[in-house]
Protein backbone atom coordinates (compact mmCIF):
# COMPACT_ATOMS: atom_id res chain seq x y z
CA UNK A 1 0.00 0.00 0.00
CA UNK A 2 2.82 2.08 -0.49
CA UNK A 3 2.63 5.62 -2.27
CA UNK A 4 5.27 6.24 -5.40
CA UNK A 5 7.13 8.50 -2.98
CA UNK A 6 7.08 6.13 0.13
CA UNK A 7 8.07 3.68 -2.33
CA UNK A 8 11.10 4.77 -3.89
CA UNK A 9 12.48 6.26 -0.24
CA UNK A 10 11.58 3.54 1.84
CA UNK A 11 14.40 2.30 3.65
CA UNK A 12 13.19 -1.08 4.47
CA UNK A 13 14.06 -1.58 0.22
CA UNK A 14 16.60 -2.41 -1.51
CA UNK A 15 15.99 -1.80 -5.14
CA UNK A 16 18.97 -4.32 -6.16
CA UNK A 17 16.15 -6.86 -4.32
CA UNK A 18 12.65 -5.44 -5.31
CA UNK A 19 13.45 -4.94 -8.82
CA UNK A 20 15.39 -8.68 -9.67
CA UNK A 21 12.38 -10.90 -8.35
CA UNK A 22 13.41 -13.23 -10.97
CA UNK A 23 10.49 -16.13 -11.74
CA UNK A 24 7.88 -14.01 -10.28
CA UNK A 25 4.91 -11.94 -11.69
CA UNK A 26 4.84 -8.97 -9.68
CA UNK A 27 1.73 -7.29 -9.44
CA UNK A 28 1.13 -4.26 -12.26
CA UNK A 29 0.86 -1.77 -10.32
CA UNK A 30 4.39 -2.51 -8.47
CA UNK A 31 5.82 -2.79 -12.18
CA UNK A 32 4.24 0.46 -13.06
CA UNK A 33 5.97 2.15 -9.89
CA UNK A 34 9.23 0.56 -10.48
CA UNK A 35 9.41 1.68 -14.09
CA UNK A 36 8.74 5.08 -12.98
CA UNK A 37 11.50 4.72 -10.28
CA UNK A 38 13.79 3.56 -13.71
CA UNK A 39 13.82 0.24 -12.55
CA UNK A 40 13.85 -3.03 -14.81
CA UNK A 41 12.45 -5.93 -13.78
CA UNK A 42 14.72 -7.99 -16.36
CA UNK A 43 17.81 -6.30 -15.30
CA UNK A 44 18.00 -7.63 -11.24
CA UNK A 45 19.44 -10.67 -9.62
CA UNK A 46 17.56 -13.33 -7.61
CA UNK A 47 16.21 -11.49 -3.99
CA UNK A 48 18.17 -13.17 -0.98
CA UNK A 49 16.98 -15.67 1.10
CA UNK A 50 14.23 -14.14 3.95
CA UNK A 51 14.73 -10.92 2.64
CA UNK A 52 11.70 -8.88 2.37
CA UNK A 53 11.46 -8.59 -1.57
CA UNK A 54 11.64 -12.49 -1.22
CA UNK A 55 8.55 -12.86 0.83
CA UNK A 56 6.66 -10.21 -0.99
CA UNK A 57 7.52 -12.54 -3.77
CA UNK A 58 6.23 -15.92 -2.18
CA UNK A 59 3.06 -13.46 -0.66
CA UNK A 60 2.25 -12.76 -4.26
CA UNK A 61 3.30 -16.37 -5.68
CA UNK A 62 1.11 -18.06 -2.51
CA UNK A 63 -1.85 -15.70 -3.20
CA UNK A 64 -2.00 -16.17 -7.15
CA UNK A 65 -1.73 -19.80 -6.20
CA UNK A 66 -4.49 -19.48 -3.75
CA UNK A 67 -7.23 -17.44 -6.08
CA UNK A 68 -6.48 -20.23 -8.61
CA UNK A 69 -7.06 -23.16 -6.45
CA UNK A 70 -10.39 -21.47 -5.44
CA UNK A 71 -11.24 -20.69 -9.29
CA UNK A 72 -10.48 -24.46 -10.09
CA UNK A 73 -12.54 -25.43 -6.72
CA UNK A 74 -15.97 -23.17 -7.88
CA UNK A 75 -15.31 -24.45 -11.52
CA UNK A 76 -15.80 -28.16 -10.48
CA UNK A 77 -18.22 -27.86 -8.15
CA UNK A 78 -20.24 -25.91 -10.67
CA UNK A 79 -19.62 -28.67 -13.12
CA UNK A 80 -21.32 -31.05 -10.68
CA UNK A 81 -24.44 -28.71 -10.38
CA UNK A 82 -24.69 -28.76 -13.60
CA UNK A 83 -24.88 -32.38 -14.04
CA UNK A 84 -28.32 -33.30 -15.34
CA UNK A 85 -29.99 -36.25 -13.54
CA UNK A 86 -31.99 -38.12 -15.22
CA UNK A 87 -36.06 -37.43 -14.77
CA UNK A 88 -38.08 -40.90 -15.12
CA UNK A 89 -41.44 -39.16 -16.20
CA UNK A 90 -39.46 -37.39 -18.91
CA UNK A 91 -40.40 -40.78 -20.49
CA UNK A 92 -44.17 -39.70 -20.73
CA UNK A 93 -43.73 -35.63 -21.13
CA UNK A 94 -41.13 -35.72 -23.89
CA UNK A 95 -43.11 -38.59 -25.59
CA UNK A 96 -45.27 -35.63 -25.93
CA UNK A 97 -43.13 -34.18 -28.06
CA UNK A 98 -42.78 -37.06 -29.81
CA UNK A 99 -46.02 -37.13 -31.02
CA UNK A 100 -46.06 -33.10 -31.74
CA UNK A 101 -42.64 -33.76 -34.18
CA UNK A 102 -44.67 -36.19 -35.87
CA UNK A 103 -47.50 -34.10 -36.43
CA UNK A 104 -45.50 -31.25 -37.94
CA UNK A 105 -43.41 -33.83 -40.18
CA UNK A 106 -47.08 -35.05 -41.25
CA UNK A 107 -48.51 -31.88 -41.86
CA UNK A 108 -45.41 -30.68 -43.82
CA UNK A 109 -46.22 -33.89 -46.41
CA UNK A 110 -49.72 -33.68 -46.55
CA UNK A 111 -49.84 -30.32 -47.64
CA UNK A 112 -47.09 -30.95 -49.96
CA UNK A 113 -49.19 -33.45 -51.51
CA UNK A 114 -46.89 -36.17 -50.27
CA UNK A 115 -49.63 -39.26 -50.07
CA UNK A 116 -47.17 -41.96 -49.92
CA UNK A 117 -44.75 -40.63 -47.79
CA UNK A 118 -47.00 -38.91 -45.39
CA UNK A 119 -48.81 -42.47 -45.37
CA UNK A 120 -45.68 -44.16 -43.81
CA UNK A 121 -45.46 -41.74 -41.35
CA UNK A 122 -48.85 -41.91 -40.29
CA UNK A 123 -48.66 -45.71 -39.75
CA UNK A 124 -45.44 -45.03 -37.40
CA UNK A 125 -46.75 -41.93 -36.04
CA UNK A 126 -50.42 -43.83 -34.98
CA UNK A 127 -48.05 -46.89 -33.92
CA UNK A 128 -46.40 -45.15 -31.34
CA UNK A 129 -48.98 -42.94 -30.29
CA UNK A 130 -51.05 -46.28 -29.31
CA UNK A 131 -48.28 -47.27 -26.97
CA UNK A 132 -47.86 -44.04 -25.42
CA UNK A 133 -51.60 -44.57 -24.89
CA UNK A 134 -51.61 -47.75 -23.39
CA UNK A 135 -49.13 -46.17 -20.77
CA UNK A 136 -51.70 -43.87 -19.37
CA UNK A 137 -54.46 -45.99 -20.33
CA UNK A 138 -53.20 -48.98 -18.85
CA UNK A 139 -54.69 -52.82 -20.00
CA UNK A 140 -58.25 -52.67 -18.51
CA UNK A 141 -57.32 -54.86 -15.78
CA UNK A 142 -58.03 -54.12 -12.21
CA UNK A 143 -54.56 -54.61 -10.61
CA UNK A 144 -51.04 -53.95 -11.71
CA UNK A 145 -49.93 -52.44 -14.51
CA UNK A 146 -52.40 -49.89 -13.90
CA UNK A 147 -51.28 -46.89 -16.02
CA UNK A 148 -51.23 -42.92 -15.16
CA UNK A 149 -54.46 -42.25 -15.76
CA UNK A 150 -55.50 -44.83 -13.17
CA UNK A 151 -52.47 -44.18 -10.55
CA UNK A 152 -53.79 -40.33 -11.00
CA UNK A 153 -57.51 -41.29 -10.09
CA UNK A 154 -56.49 -43.17 -7.55
CA UNK A 155 -54.45 -40.44 -5.65
CA UNK A 156 -56.24 -37.26 -6.54
CA UNK A 157 -59.83 -38.48 -5.97
CA UNK A 158 -60.37 -39.22 -9.65
CA UNK A 159 -58.86 -36.35 -10.95
CA UNK A 160 -58.59 -37.78 -14.99
CA UNK A 161 -62.74 -39.05 -14.86
CA UNK A 162 -63.23 -35.61 -13.81
CA UNK A 163 -61.60 -34.01 -16.11
CA UNK A 164 -62.41 -36.25 -19.79
CA UNK A 165 -58.79 -37.52 -20.88
CA UNK A 166 -59.82 -40.80 -21.31
CA UNK A 167 -63.23 -39.38 -23.58
CA UNK A 168 -60.67 -37.16 -25.49
CA UNK A 169 -58.96 -40.69 -26.46
CA UNK A 170 -61.91 -41.86 -27.72
CA UNK A 171 -62.54 -38.98 -29.95
CA UNK A 172 -59.10 -39.42 -30.93
CA UNK A 173 -59.51 -42.92 -31.93
CA UNK A 174 -62.15 -42.39 -34.03
CA UNK A 175 -60.38 -39.84 -35.78
CA UNK A 176 -57.68 -42.29 -37.03
CA UNK A 177 -59.60 -44.51 -38.25
CA UNK A 178 -61.09 -41.81 -40.40
CA UNK A 179 -57.47 -40.52 -41.41
CA UNK A 180 -56.43 -43.93 -42.08
CA UNK A 181 -59.32 -44.88 -44.29
CA UNK A 182 -58.64 -41.33 -46.28
CA UNK A 183 -55.40 -42.96 -46.78
CA UNK A 184 -56.69 -46.49 -48.10
CA UNK A 185 -58.07 -45.15 -50.59
CA UNK A 186 -55.76 -42.57 -51.85
CA UNK A 187 -57.91 -39.98 -51.46
CA UNK A 188 -55.46 -36.55 -50.81
CA UNK A 189 -58.08 -33.99 -50.26
CA UNK A 190 -59.86 -36.30 -47.59
CA UNK A 191 -56.50 -36.91 -46.08
CA UNK A 192 -55.78 -33.17 -45.59
CA UNK A 193 -59.33 -32.26 -44.28
CA UNK A 194 -59.26 -35.39 -41.54
CA UNK A 195 -55.54 -34.39 -40.71
CA UNK A 196 -55.92 -30.50 -40.01
CA UNK A 197 -59.20 -31.66 -37.61
CA UNK A 198 -57.12 -34.12 -36.14
CA UNK A 199 -53.82 -32.38 -35.59
CA UNK A 200 -56.04 -29.48 -33.44
CA UNK A 201 -57.85 -31.90 -31.52
CA UNK A 202 -54.53 -34.00 -30.64
CA UNK A 203 -52.45 -30.87 -29.93
CA UNK A 204 -55.14 -29.20 -27.33
CA UNK A 205 -55.41 -32.79 -26.05
CA UNK A 206 -51.78 -33.34 -25.50
CA UNK A 207 -52.02 -29.67 -23.77
CA UNK A 208 -54.66 -30.68 -21.34
CA UNK A 209 -53.13 -33.58 -20.46
CA UNK A 210 -49.78 -31.88 -19.26
CA UNK A 211 -51.90 -29.16 -17.83
CA UNK A 212 -52.99 -31.70 -15.67
CA UNK A 213 -50.61 -33.94 -14.98
CA UNK A 214 -47.50 -32.82 -14.79
CA UNK A 215 -48.22 -30.50 -12.05
CA UNK A 216 -49.32 -33.90 -10.38
CA UNK A 217 -46.13 -35.79 -11.00
CA UNK A 218 -44.73 -32.78 -9.04
CA UNK A 219 -46.94 -33.10 -6.13
CA UNK A 220 -46.39 -36.86 -5.95
CA UNK A 221 -42.60 -36.39 -5.87
CA UNK A 222 -43.39 -33.97 -2.89
CA UNK A 223 -45.55 -36.46 -1.38
CA UNK A 224 -42.74 -39.04 -1.06
CA UNK A 225 -44.19 -41.32 -4.01
CA UNK A 226 -41.00 -43.49 -5.62
CA UNK A 227 -41.47 -42.51 -8.98
CA UNK A 228 -39.23 -44.66 -10.54
CA UNK A 229 -40.72 -47.53 -9.38
CA UNK A 230 -43.78 -46.24 -9.95
CA UNK A 231 -42.75 -45.77 -13.62
CA UNK A 232 -41.35 -48.64 -13.96
CA UNK A 233 -44.04 -51.01 -12.42
CA UNK A 234 -47.51 -49.24 -13.58
CA UNK A 235 -46.23 -47.63 -16.57
CA UNK A 236 -43.29 -49.11 -18.47
CA UNK A 237 -44.42 -52.46 -17.63
CA UNK A 238 -46.86 -51.87 -20.38
CA UNK A 239 -45.10 -51.71 -23.19
CA UNK A 240 -41.39 -52.87 -22.35
CA UNK A 241 -42.34 -56.80 -23.36
CA UNK A 242 -43.85 -55.48 -26.72
CA UNK A 243 -42.89 -56.51 -29.70
CA UNK A 244 -43.16 -52.88 -31.06
CA UNK A 245 -40.99 -51.86 -28.23
CA UNK A 246 -37.88 -51.70 -30.09
CA UNK A 247 -39.58 -49.21 -32.52
CA UNK A 248 -41.06 -47.06 -29.37
CA UNK A 249 -37.55 -46.39 -28.78
CA UNK A 250 -36.11 -45.74 -32.16
CA UNK A 251 -38.85 -43.59 -33.68
CA UNK A 252 -38.86 -41.56 -30.15
CA UNK A 253 -35.09 -40.60 -30.77
CA UNK A 254 -35.75 -40.09 -34.74
CA UNK A 255 -38.27 -37.39 -33.70
CA UNK A 256 -36.47 -35.84 -30.30
CA UNK A 257 -33.50 -35.09 -32.09
CA UNK A 258 -34.90 -33.63 -35.42
CA UNK A 259 -37.30 -31.61 -33.23
CA UNK A 260 -35.14 -30.61 -30.36
CA UNK A 261 -37.61 -27.13 -29.23
CA UNK A 262 -33.71 -25.76 -28.57
CA UNK A 263 -33.64 -28.64 -25.67
CA UNK A 264 -31.30 -31.95 -25.19
CA UNK A 265 -35.00 -33.44 -26.08
CA UNK A 266 -33.93 -37.06 -27.05
CA UNK A 267 -30.66 -36.80 -24.14
CA UNK A 268 -33.67 -36.16 -21.37
CA UNK A 269 -35.70 -39.31 -23.00
CA UNK A 270 -33.01 -41.96 -22.94
CA UNK A 271 -31.57 -40.47 -19.82
CA UNK A 272 -35.02 -41.40 -18.31
CA UNK A 273 -34.85 -44.78 -19.86
CA UNK A 274 -31.22 -45.24 -18.32
CA UNK A 275 -32.38 -44.57 -15.06
CA UNK A 276 -35.62 -47.71 -15.21
CA UNK A 277 -33.55 -50.18 -17.26
CA UNK A 278 -32.24 -52.67 -15.58
CA UNK A 279 -27.92 -53.47 -16.92
CA UNK A 280 -29.30 -56.17 -19.13
CA UNK A 281 -32.14 -54.41 -20.50
CA UNK A 282 -30.35 -51.28 -21.14
CA UNK A 283 -27.43 -53.61 -23.33
CA UNK A 284 -30.19 -53.39 -25.70
CA UNK A 285 -32.24 -49.95 -25.35
CA UNK A 286 -28.54 -48.05 -25.94
CA UNK A 287 -27.68 -50.42 -29.01
CA UNK A 288 -31.07 -49.22 -30.72
CA UNK A 289 -30.27 -45.49 -29.16
CA UNK A 290 -26.75 -45.72 -30.78
CA UNK A 291 -28.30 -47.07 -34.35
CA UNK A 292 -30.60 -43.91 -34.35
CA UNK A 293 -28.72 -40.95 -33.18
CA UNK A 294 -26.20 -39.10 -34.14
CA UNK A 295 -22.86 -39.54 -32.51
CA UNK A 296 -22.68 -35.52 -31.07
CA UNK A 297 -26.22 -36.29 -29.74
CA UNK A 298 -25.42 -40.01 -28.72
CA UNK A 299 -21.85 -38.86 -26.69
CA UNK A 300 -24.58 -36.23 -25.00
CA UNK A 301 -26.08 -38.97 -23.60
CA UNK A 302 -22.79 -40.81 -22.20
CA UNK A 303 -21.60 -37.94 -21.03
CA UNK A 304 -24.84 -37.30 -18.82
CA UNK A 305 -24.67 -40.96 -17.55
CA UNK A 306 -21.03 -41.20 -16.82
CA UNK A 307 -21.73 -37.88 -14.56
Amino acid sequence: NLSQSQFSSSSLFSVTEIVCVRGHNLPKRIQRLLSNMGCSQSTAVEPQKGSLTQRLADRVSNKSIKQRLAASQQASEQAKLEKPKPQVFAIMRNGHEVIRGAQLDLKELIEAGDLDGAHVLWEKHSKWMHLHMTMEEGNGSDGSPKGMFKVLNEKFDGIVEKASLSDMHDDLHAKEKAISEAFAAKNIRKVQSEFAAYDSINLSHLNKEEGIMMPKVQEMKKMGVPMKKLMIQELLALVVDSPDFEFFVKFANEILEKHTGGMPRARVWDHALWAVATPDQWTVWDAWIKETLKPETYQELQDAIAG
